[in-house]
């Protein structure tokens, strides 16, 4: 069915009458009309919203009862129509930009450097960008033998150290607590 015809009695078509329903829809009818238009299925579009299945069914059938019951396809088409209406609604864009002066960017008897002093701010400031972990605003925490040029050796050797001694400290205090229960 085309969008312009009319029925013989001066009826509108069933493809107009859809098309009026539209604009009267809530924005959760639309949302979900947009994904029919894309011929998803009920099951995908409920994924995408995160909502129900039956959700979805309900909102679709809900402007199918507006529309007559037209085929989801036939809704689909008419949807899809719809949008680009509503593209074609807005308002072009004009084609000049008034915020932009008409400067002609090259003329043939400037020079190069007339054009890039023309183009060049007169307040330009210059920023010094650096990641806060590489500004030294702090003590280190690191000692420079953890963190040299055989950083990731000398890290293991403290961390075995560590265990080592941490195994130590449970052993004696093992010890120490069985010999305190001898005596009691």
């Amino acid at each position: 069915m085309e969008l312009g015809r009319v029925d013989a009695g001066g009826d509108m078509t069933q493809f107009q009458r859809i098309m009026a329903v539209f604009p009267s829809l809530t924005p959760k009818q639309h949302e979900v009309l947009a994904f029919v238009a894309e011929n998803r299925t009920s099951k995908e579009i409920a994924w995408e919203l995160g909502i129900s299945e039956s959700a979805v069914n309900q909102r679709v059938e809900g402007v199918r009862s507006r529309t007559g019951s037209p085929p989801r396809a036939e809704l689909a088409r008419a949807y899809r129509q719809y949008q680009q209406d509503q593209i074609a609604a807005c308002n072009p864009l004009p084609e000049k930009n008034p915020q932009v002066p008409a400067i002609p960017m090259f003329d043939e008897d400037r020079g190069r450097d007339e054009l890039v002093e023309r183009l060049t701010l007169a307040d330009g400031a210059t920023f010094k960008v650096t990641a806060p972990w590489q500004e030294e605003t702090s003590r280190r925490v690191v000692p420079e033998v953890l963190d040299g040029a055989n950083a990731g050796l000398s890290r293991t050797a403290a961390m075995i150290a560590i265990a080592g001694g941490l195994l130590l400290v449970a052993v004696f205090g093992l010890d120490l607590a069985t010999k305190l229960s001898n005596l009691l």
